[in-house]
């Protein structure tokens, strides 16, 4: 009888400890998951942002882009503006070397 209470013993602390492992185990790879998904959180909110932050620079980017062709074609307004008096101006001053 005392081989059969050790053996009953036994078998229920090699059950008590396969139960302990396989707890264990699934508590631990809960916790991994857990962690895994706060990390594959936090990396995408970090890229979100990274990419708002891009997507405002391009629009600045575009803004300033139009602001300077709006001044180019005012340069250029001014140019033809100036080539016309300029030829204006030559007439005049050819036409006063001819008298």
């Amino acid at each position: 009888m005392t081989i059969e209470i050790a053996l009953l013993l036994s078998i229920i602390s090699v059950g008590f400890g396969v139960f302990s492992a396989v707890s264990s185990k699934m508590r631990n790879d809960r916790k991994d998951t857990e962690s895994e998904a706060e990390e594959k959180a936090g990396t995408h909110t970090l890229l979100m942002t990274k990419l708002e932050n891009i997507a405002d620079d391009v629009k600045d980017i575009k803004r300033d882009y139009r602001e300077t062709n709006i001044e180019v074609q005012n340069l250029r307004e001014r140019v033809v503006a100036v080539e016309q008096s300029l030829k204006s101006y030559h007439k005049r001053l050819d036409g006063k070397t001819d008298q």
